[in-house]
């Protein structure tokens, strides 16, 4: 049981996860895996997702990203960083926050509920507020659907300011689902599903003549999103705007803005309607009061809405790219200046200094500068800073991505069959590296998935494939003698795993291939049976109906993973199974059924709104069985209990 008595919801394995496409929003990449998985029941959902059934679906900050990571199938390994900076909203605050701000709302994102996120990133505190809809632009959706077979809601155009899509150059559309403030916590809408259920509704005509400066805050909240960049610091962003203000006359010799001057050019330069619908028209009434163009350029002390700042950048004629590009030349430069020295010893540019970019952040505790370099071969390396000797730029603190060049060596050195310690010298890494390495390689060769979501289970089992590799031609009392631990771990919680993964006689003599032979006749008959059992236990389920899947078939195997991918060797289970499973449609039939059937024991009028709330139809479903739910109400007398198994299929 969990917190408060609350029932915990069992494991189950995913066995896919959606292609991410470019600029999608996490919140829609989760809604067409909910729309794939024909899971109905949220909670569920979110708990095959986060572990937790409490979870919202959040489209501006993501949390418990550690968790779906850890959840997600193993062919699919993203990271948490990859979906913050490639599918979630935070790059485009991240540059004009601090260090310690980014850092924590990425932790956040990371490892806890999001409960406290708006808080924690300014955006609560903030006069912009939140887009109230969902948005999109028709010609994206048109594209997609030719070359993906499918749309998405895509990051920028969900920004607040964003009304033009920068691709396209059009007018977005509104949706009739809500941005945050959803009915349902934990609802995922996906922008097929929204466009099949709502009328369309296009950005108001009246800004027609603002078009090229929607276009330039769309331009620049795009490259915000799709251009990783770090925390710009904030009194580096406001010594950049007063240089460009002094450039403008817009300072007085004492170095003071001239605030009676800047406050009508700026909203002149705009114009009242465009403020008014961004919510930053300051009034001319304000211009001795702490507006935020004052939190702007003034000695800075909180963060301010990335549209206002974007805002900022178009009265001074630059653009985001503009900006970093200036505030970096004129920064400080804890690593010196580039090109710097790619330190990947399986690359033949190995100590060459051919790598241009240096991405620099600031360390959580110490505060000392970190210097992220990516070279072209893949290798991506970080060290904290700063250099204050030339040694220092031959130094790895860590390393971030090895990249293939790296991998292709490691696989080459693999084949020579070389020690562990002299791969490790060759390659620049310790031992420990190339074993873990070693065992992912492994992992995609033979696409090992556990049975459930252990990772104990995953790393046992990575572990045992490892020794029958290195051990080919040893009995299984010789690998049980060689690791004792592994062996009695994997003989109690995996049992039937390890009997199936045992040397046999024929390998003893050849090169291990993977799996041992199995009686897959004997086998098909042992599943069979367990299969009928199980279909007949979930059609005698009255409370919490399931649909009949292979899936579920599988889980309740314990075994979903081995299940699926063997069925096609189980002739005899795949009649059955292929027999069993059922349509979307005739899961809600069964669910009619049930529902009339437990409705007559009240002996309480039975009305048709009762049967469709009861057995939780949607409004598609409800219409096209209204035939269905009219003859069950008609039908009489009712069904003996102990026929029910059998007449629910009718």
């Amino acid at each position: 049981m969990g917190k408060n008595g609350e029932k915990k919801i069992g494991v189950k394995v995913m066995i896919f996860f959606p292609n991410l496409y470019k600029d999608e929003l996490l919140f829609s990449v989760l809604a067409r895996y909910y729309q794939y998985s024909g899971d109905e029941n949220k909670k569920h959902f979110m708990f095959d997702l986060f572990d937790s059934s409490t979870t919202c679906a959040t489209t501006i900050f993501p949390a418990n990203l550690e968790k779906l990571c850890e959840n997600l199938p193993f062919s699919n390994a993203y990271s948490s960083d990859y979906f913050i900076n490639n599918h979630t909203l935070l790059p485009y605050y991240s540059p004009f926050m601090t260090n310690d701000r980014e850092n924590k709302l990425r932790l956040i994102m990371k490892n806890e509920d999001g409960t406290n996120i708006f808080m924690s990133s300014g955006r609560a505190a903030s006069t912009v507020k939140n887009e109230k809809k969902l948005k999109y632009c028709l010609l994206c959706v048109d594209e997609e659907k030719e070359t993906k077979g499918e749309c998405y809601w895509h990051r920028t155009h969900q920004i607040e300011g964003v009304k033009v899509c920068p691709i396209h150059k059009t007018w977005l559309i509104e949706s009739s689902n809500p941005f945050t403030e959803r009915k349902h916590k934990q609802e995922f809408i996906s922008l097929e599903d929204s466009i099949r259920n709502s009328d369309l509704i296009s950005i108001d005509t009246n800004l027609e003549i603002e078009f090229e400066n929607f276009l330039y805050v769309a331009e620049q909240t795009d490259y915000l999103l799709n251009n990783r960049i770090e925390p710009l610091g904030l009194e580096n962003l406001r010594n950049f705007y007063i240089s460009k203000l002094n450039k403008q006359q817009l300072l007085t010799l004492e170095g003071r803005v001239r605030w009676k001057q800047l406050i009508p050019k700026f909203n002149e330069y705009y114009g009242k309607q465009l403020l008014d619908t961004l919510e930053s028209f300051i009034h001319p009434d304000e211009i001795e009061i702490d507006t935020w163009l004052h939190k702007l350029l003034r000695k800075p002390r909180v963060s301010c809405h990335p549209l206002r700042h974007i805002l900022l950048l178009g009265f001074l004629g630059e653009t985001i790219s503009s900006m970093v590009s200036q505030i970096d030349s004129i920064s400080y430069k804890p690593f010196g200046d580039g090109p710097w020295i790619c330190l990947n010893k399986a690359a033949e540019h190995y100590q060459k200094p051919i790598l241009t970019s240096c991405v620099i952040s600031r360390d959580y505790k110490s505060g000392l500068p970190i210097g992220t370099f990516s070279c072209s071969c893949g290798f991506v390396f970080s060290r904290k800073g700063p250099d204050k000797t030339n040694e220092d730029r031959y130094r790895i603190g860590r390393i971030i991505e090895f990249g293939r060049v790296w991998e292709d060596k490691l696989a080459e050195l693999e084949q020579k069959k070389l020690s562990l310690r002299k791969m490790a010298k060759l390659l620049g890494v310790d031992p420990k590296t190339i074993k873990r390495r070693l065992i992912r390689r492994v992992d995609e060769q033979i696409n090992i998935t556990p049975n459930d979501n252990t990772i104990k289970i995953k790393n046992y089992r990575r572990e045992w494939t490892i020794l029958l590799k290195n051990n080919v031609g040893k009995t299984i009392t010789e690998l049980r003698a060689i690791s004792p631990k592994l062996y009695t771990w994997l003989y109690r919680n995996d049992g039937e795993w390890l009997k199936d993964n045992y040397p046999s006689s024929e390998q003893r003599n050849k090169p291990l291939n993977g799996l041992v032979r199995v009686d897959w006749k004997k086998r098909d008959e042992e599943i069979a049976m367990k299969v009928e059992s199980i279909v007949y236990t979930i059609l005698s389920e009255k409370n919490n109906l399931t649909r009949v899947t292979k899936n579920e078939i599988g889980r309740r195997l314990g075994k979903l993973a081995w299940f699926l991918k063997y069925l096609d060797q189980l002739p005899k289970t795949l009649v059955i199974v292929n027999k069993s499973i059922e349509t979307v449609e005739q899961f809600q039939i069964r669910r009619i059924k049930n529902v009339v059937r437990e409705l007559r024991k009240t002996n309480a009028s039975i009305k048709e709104w009762k049967v469709i709330r009861a057995a939780g139809l949607k409004k598609e479903f409800a219409q096209s069985l209204k035939k269905v739910i009219t003859n069950e109400l008609l039908s009489y007398p009712i069904k003996e209990e102990n026929s029910y198994v059998e007449d629910i299929r009718e």
